[in-house]
Protein backbone atom coordinates (compact mmCIF):
# COMPACT_ATOMS: atom_id res chain seq x y z
CA UNK A 1 0.00 0.00 0.00
CA UNK A 2 1.08 3.59 -0.65
CA UNK A 3 1.39 5.81 2.34
CA UNK A 4 -1.98 7.63 1.65
CA UNK A 5 -4.11 4.51 0.74
CA UNK A 6 -2.90 2.79 4.37
CA UNK A 7 -3.15 6.03 6.31
CA UNK A 8 -6.75 5.71 4.88
CA UNK A 9 -7.46 2.56 6.10
CA UNK A 10 -5.89 3.01 8.66
CA UNK A 11 -8.69 5.33 9.54
CA UNK A 12 -11.60 3.15 8.41
CA UNK A 13 -10.56 0.57 10.60
CA UNK A 14 -10.03 2.48 13.50
CA UNK A 15 -13.37 4.35 13.11
CA UNK A 16 -14.72 0.56 13.35
CA UNK A 17 -13.25 -0.73 15.90
CA UNK A 18 -14.09 2.19 18.23
CA UNK A 19 -17.87 1.91 17.11
CA UNK A 20 -17.37 -1.46 18.10
CA UNK A 21 -16.25 -1.17 21.53
CA UNK A 22 -18.83 2.05 21.77
CA UNK A 23 -21.90 0.36 20.82
CA UNK A 24 -21.01 -3.26 22.12
CA UNK A 25 -21.49 -4.85 19.09
CA UNK A 26 -19.99 -6.40 16.25
CA UNK A 27 -18.93 -4.25 13.39
CA UNK A 28 -17.11 -5.53 10.05
CA UNK A 29 -14.84 -4.47 8.21
CA UNK A 30 -14.16 -4.85 3.77
CA UNK A 31 -12.04 -7.22 2.56
CA UNK A 32 -8.67 -6.96 3.48
CA UNK A 33 -5.49 -8.06 1.72
CA UNK A 34 -3.16 -10.35 3.78
CA UNK A 35 -0.78 -7.51 4.54
CA UNK A 36 -3.64 -5.52 6.02
CA UNK A 37 -4.46 -7.67 8.60
CA UNK A 38 -1.71 -6.72 11.22
CA UNK A 39 -3.20 -2.70 11.10
CA UNK A 40 -6.51 -4.37 11.70
CA UNK A 41 -4.91 -6.26 15.02
CA UNK A 42 -3.14 -2.71 16.33
CA UNK A 43 -6.83 -0.67 15.97
CA UNK A 44 -8.46 -3.59 17.82
CA UNK A 45 -5.77 -3.01 20.44
CA UNK A 46 -6.03 0.31 20.77
CA UNK A 47 -9.38 0.37 20.98
CA UNK A 48 -9.95 -2.77 23.22
CA UNK A 49 -11.23 -4.79 21.14
CA UNK A 50 -11.04 -8.36 19.59
CA UNK A 51 -10.44 -8.54 15.87
CA UNK A 52 -11.39 -11.91 14.09
CA UNK A 53 -10.72 -12.66 10.65
CA UNK A 54 -13.13 -15.05 7.62
CA UNK A 55 -12.77 -15.01 4.28
CA UNK A 56 -15.72 -17.82 4.12
CA UNK A 57 -13.32 -20.90 3.17
CA UNK A 58 -10.38 -22.01 4.28
CA UNK A 59 -7.78 -21.26 2.11
CA UNK A 60 -9.01 -17.35 1.57
CA UNK A 61 -6.63 -14.98 1.04
CA UNK A 62 -8.88 -12.22 1.07
CA UNK A 63 -10.76 -11.48 4.55
CA UNK A 64 -13.01 -9.42 6.65
CA UNK A 65 -12.06 -8.23 9.94
CA UNK A 66 -14.58 -8.43 12.64
CA UNK A 67 -14.21 -6.17 15.32
CA UNK A 68 -15.99 -6.97 18.70
CA UNK A 69 -16.44 -7.03 22.19
CA UNK A 70 -14.53 -9.37 24.28
CA UNK A 71 -18.01 -11.59 25.63
CA UNK A 72 -19.50 -11.28 21.84
CA UNK A 73 -18.91 -13.72 19.35
CA UNK A 74 -17.81 -12.03 16.15
CA UNK A 75 -20.84 -12.07 12.85
CA UNK A 76 -19.65 -11.94 9.35
CA UNK A 77 -21.40 -10.18 6.75
CA UNK A 78 -19.69 -11.43 3.41
CA UNK A 79 -22.06 -13.22 0.77
CA UNK A 80 -21.11 -16.14 -1.26
CA UNK A 81 -22.52 -15.88 -5.40
CA UNK A 82 -22.21 -18.80 -7.46
CA UNK A 83 -20.85 -17.54 -11.45
CA UNK A 84 -22.52 -20.59 -13.84
CA UNK A 85 -21.78 -20.55 -17.98
CA UNK A 86 -22.15 -22.77 -20.33
CA UNK A 87 -19.07 -24.30 -21.41
CA UNK A 88 -20.01 -25.22 -24.74
CA UNK A 89 -20.51 -21.19 -25.44
CA UNK A 90 -16.88 -20.56 -23.32
CA UNK A 91 -15.51 -20.22 -20.32
CA UNK A 92 -14.65 -18.06 -17.56
CA UNK A 93 -10.66 -17.79 -15.91
CA UNK A 94 -10.19 -15.03 -12.44
CA UNK A 95 -8.48 -12.06 -14.69
CA UNK A 96 -11.94 -12.10 -16.90
CA UNK A 97 -14.03 -12.50 -13.76
CA UNK A 98 -11.99 -9.70 -11.90
CA UNK A 99 -11.92 -7.26 -14.95
CA UNK A 100 -15.22 -7.88 -15.42
CA UNK A 101 -16.19 -6.75 -12.15
CA UNK A 102 -14.12 -3.74 -11.61
CA UNK A 103 -16.03 -2.28 -15.55
CA UNK A 104 -18.66 -2.58 -13.49
CA UNK A 105 -17.22 -0.05 -11.17
CA UNK A 106 -17.38 -1.99 -8.13
CA UNK A 107 -14.26 -1.43 -5.95
CA UNK A 108 -11.83 -4.25 -4.90
CA UNK A 109 -12.29 -4.02 -1.20
CA UNK A 110 -16.03 -5.14 -1.77
CA UNK A 111 -15.37 -8.22 -3.08
CA UNK A 112 -13.47 -11.33 -1.32
CA UNK A 113 -11.96 -14.20 -3.13
CA UNK A 114 -12.92 -15.18 -6.49
CA UNK A 115 -12.85 -18.75 -6.74
CA UNK A 116 -12.59 -20.75 -10.05
CA UNK A 117 -14.12 -24.34 -9.81
CA UNK A 118 -14.97 -26.74 -12.89
CA UNK A 119 -17.95 -24.82 -14.82
CA UNK A 120 -18.48 -22.79 -12.64
CA UNK A 121 -16.72 -19.75 -10.28
CA UNK A 122 -17.50 -18.17 -6.52
CA UNK A 123 -17.47 -15.00 -5.63
CA UNK A 124 -17.25 -13.43 -2.20
CA UNK A 125 -18.98 -10.04 -1.72
CA UNK A 126 -19.94 -7.28 1.02
CA UNK A 127 -24.11 -7.94 1.26
CA UNK A 128 -25.10 -4.78 -0.87
CA UNK A 129 -22.52 -5.94 -3.77
CA UNK A 130 -23.92 -9.55 -3.78
CA UNK A 131 -28.01 -7.46 -4.20
CA UNK A 132 -26.08 -5.85 -7.28
CA UNK A 133 -24.40 -8.52 -9.11
CA UNK A 134 -27.18 -11.31 -10.54
CA UNK A 135 -28.50 -8.13 -12.28
CA UNK A 136 -25.30 -6.49 -13.47
CA UNK A 137 -23.08 -9.15 -13.72
CA UNK A 138 -24.54 -10.78 -17.35
CA UNK A 139 -21.12 -11.69 -19.11
CA UNK A 140 -17.34 -11.89 -18.64
CA UNK A 141 -15.55 -11.53 -21.31
CA UNK A 142 -17.58 -12.96 -24.55
CA UNK A 143 -19.06 -15.48 -22.64
CA UNK A 144 -22.98 -15.02 -21.01
CA UNK A 145 -23.09 -15.68 -17.25
CA UNK A 146 -26.20 -16.11 -14.23
CA UNK A 147 -24.87 -15.16 -10.92
CA UNK A 148 -26.95 -16.64 -7.84
CA UNK A 149 -26.85 -16.06 -4.26
CA UNK A 150 -26.11 -19.20 -2.31
CA UNK A 151 -27.78 -19.39 1.87
CA UNK A 152 -24.93 -21.63 2.36
CA UNK A 153 -20.88 -21.90 1.84
CA UNK A 154 -20.15 -23.43 -1.02
CA UNK A 155 -17.57 -26.79 -0.47
CA UNK A 156 -13.97 -25.44 -2.24
CA UNK A 157 -11.43 -26.82 -1.79
CA UNK A 158 -8.00 -25.12 -1.60
CA UNK A 159 -5.74 -24.99 -4.18
CA UNK A 160 -2.93 -27.47 -4.09
CA UNK A 161 0.42 -26.33 -4.47
CA UNK A 162 3.63 -27.83 -6.49
CA UNK A 163 5.75 -30.31 -4.32
CA UNK A 164 9.20 -29.00 -3.99
CA UNK A 165 11.80 -30.82 -2.56
CA UNK A 166 15.47 -29.52 -1.56
CA UNK A 167 18.22 -28.97 0.75
CA UNK A 168 19.05 -25.78 2.66
CA UNK A 169 22.27 -24.63 4.56
CA UNK A 170 19.94 -23.26 7.52
CA UNK A 171 15.92 -22.76 8.31
CA UNK A 172 16.72 -18.84 8.22
CA UNK A 173 13.47 -16.98 5.91
CA UNK A 174 15.94 -16.04 3.08
CA UNK A 175 17.61 -19.51 2.56
CA UNK A 176 13.90 -21.34 2.19
CA UNK A 177 11.94 -18.37 0.26
CA UNK A 178 15.20 -18.43 -2.20
CA UNK A 179 14.90 -22.24 -2.34
CA UNK A 180 11.25 -22.06 -2.77
CA UNK A 181 10.98 -19.46 -5.36
CA UNK A 182 13.80 -20.49 -7.20
CA UNK A 183 15.72 -16.86 -6.66
CA UNK A 184 19.64 -16.19 -5.38
CA UNK A 185 19.39 -15.55 -1.28
CA UNK A 186 20.03 -11.82 -1.84
CA UNK A 187 17.12 -11.62 -3.87
CA UNK A 188 14.95 -13.27 -1.25
CA UNK A 189 16.75 -11.18 1.75
CA UNK A 190 16.01 -8.07 -0.70
CA UNK A 191 12.10 -9.11 -0.80
CA UNK A 192 12.16 -9.54 2.87
CA UNK A 193 14.11 -5.98 3.56
CA UNK A 194 11.88 -4.40 1.16
CA UNK A 195 8.64 -5.61 3.21
CA UNK A 196 7.04 -7.66 0.79
CA UNK A 197 6.94 -10.82 2.95
CA UNK A 198 5.01 -12.36 5.47
CA UNK A 199 5.26 -15.34 7.59
CA UNK A 200 1.79 -16.59 8.30
CA UNK A 201 0.19 -13.60 7.74
CA UNK A 202 2.32 -11.26 9.66
CA UNK A 203 5.10 -9.05 7.81
CA UNK A 204 8.78 -9.46 9.27
CA UNK A 205 11.68 -7.80 7.73
CA UNK A 206 14.23 -9.99 9.65
CA UNK A 207 16.35 -12.04 7.14
CA UNK A 208 17.44 -14.73 9.52
CA UNK A 209 14.10 -15.67 10.67
CA UNK A 210 13.80 -19.05 11.83
CA UNK A 211 10.86 -21.11 10.26
CA UNK A 212 9.82 -24.40 11.42
CA UNK A 213 7.50 -26.77 9.19
CA UNK A 214 3.80 -25.74 9.06
CA UNK A 215 5.10 -21.78 8.16
CA UNK A 216 3.27 -20.33 5.61
CA UNK A 217 5.13 -17.48 3.33
CA UNK A 218 4.13 -15.24 0.79
CA UNK A 219 5.92 -12.50 -1.03
CA UNK A 220 3.47 -9.69 -2.89
CA UNK A 221 3.63 -10.33 -6.27
CA UNK A 222 5.14 -13.35 -6.49
CA UNK A 223 3.42 -16.25 -5.07
CA UNK A 224 3.07 -18.11 -1.83
CA UNK A 225 5.79 -21.03 0.00
CA UNK A 226 4.08 -23.63 2.39
CA UNK A 227 7.41 -25.14 4.49
CA UNK A 228 5.69 -28.82 5.02
CA UNK A 229 8.44 -30.87 6.19
CA UNK A 230 12.49 -30.32 7.76
CA UNK A 231 14.78 -33.26 7.89
CA UNK A 232 17.38 -33.55 10.22
CA UNK A 233 20.91 -32.19 9.39
CA UNK A 234 22.80 -34.20 6.50
CA UNK A 235 26.50 -35.21 6.46
CA UNK A 236 27.21 -32.31 5.18
CA UNK A 237 25.10 -30.45 7.36
CA UNK A 238 22.16 -29.23 5.13
CA UNK A 239 18.46 -29.41 6.26
CA UNK A 240 16.52 -31.09 3.72
CA UNK A 241 13.12 -29.77 3.52
CA UNK A 242 9.58 -30.46 1.50
CA UNK A 243 8.05 -27.42 0.53
CA UNK A 244 5.04 -26.76 -1.24
CA UNK A 245 4.54 -23.85 -3.47
CA UNK A 246 1.83 -21.80 -5.25
CA UNK A 247 3.13 -19.24 -7.85
CA UNK A 248 1.42 -16.19 -8.28
CA UNK A 249 -0.44 -16.05 -11.78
Amino acid sequence: MRGDEGQALRVRLDELARRAGERWQSVCSRFLAQEERELARRCAGENGVEAAFDGGWEGAERVQCCFFPADEEPAFTGRWLRVAWNPRFGTVDHRALLGSLMSLGMEREMLGDLVIQEGCAYVRAMPELAQRLPMELTRVGGTTVTVQPLEEAPALTPPKGTELRDTVASLRLDSVLASGLRASRSRAAEWIRQGLVQVNHQPTERTDYLLKAGDLLSVRGFGRVRLQEAGAPTRKDRIPILLEVFSKK
